[in-house]
């Protein structure tokens, strides 16, 4: 739980990440950065944990993640639940 009472799941790694002015456009369906189009996948992925967030009332983000060098920043993950009223 956070600070707020809100639960938090995150995954966090030091890959390549995603830039900071791409991470909402990723989220959008078929959306692929120039430097993945070259491997496998429909750049579906994001979306739907995107829509998958949304029917759950919960915040889908993306931050920077572990990542100590500029060319691999790491990417951070985060579903965060709203508070249970019960």
């Amino acid at each position: 739980r956070n600070k707020h009472g809100r639960i938090v799941i995150a995954v966090i790694d030091d890959g390549p990440g995603i830039p900071e002015a791409q991470r909402e456009r990723v989220k959008e369906r078929f959306v692929r950065l120039e430097d993945s189009r070259s491997r496998p996948g429909s750049g579906l992925g994001l979306s739907l944990v995107t829509a998958i967030a949304d029917l759950h009332r919960a915040k889908f983000k993306l931050g920077k993640g572990f990542g100590e060098t500029e060319e691999r920043p790491g990417l951070r993950s985060e579903l965060i639940f709203p508070r249970h009223k019960g």
